[in-house]
């Protein structure tokens, strides 16, 4: 898992981070049964969108890819919507332990 985390930061964001701890698990029905997604907290070391890549990218009839940076200790998360809205409203819950989280990895 965390290698796909580190595959999909790259891909994605043309990102690195240091530390990755699993801190969500989300279920939900699937057509093959159940689908299951692991949620991570990491401290980003690296960002460059130059560096982005994947399928997804490519295909501008999926639509744009902007990144956004969304200040956790302020009320920008409130108006995000983040999907599956449980991890929302874990992360709204524990904002400041995530970041202690993240703040020691690495």
């Amino acid at each position: 898992m965390e290698a796909a985390l580190r595959r999909e930061l790259a891909e994605e964001l043309g990102a690195e981070a240091s530390g990755a701890s699993r801190v969500f698990l989300h279920s939900s029905p699937s057509d093959s049964g159940v689908a299951v997604q692991y949620f991570f907290v990491a401290r980003l070391v690296t960002m460059d969108e130059a560096r982005r890549g994947g399928p997804e990218l490519a295909d501008p009839s999926r639509g744009g890819y902007d990144v956004d940076r969304v200040d956790l200790l302020g009320d920008d998360l409130a108006g995000v919507d983040l999907k599956p809205g449980s991890l929302k409203e874990f992360i709204m819950a524990n904002r400041e332990a995530l970041l202690a989280e993240a703040a020691g990895s690495g």
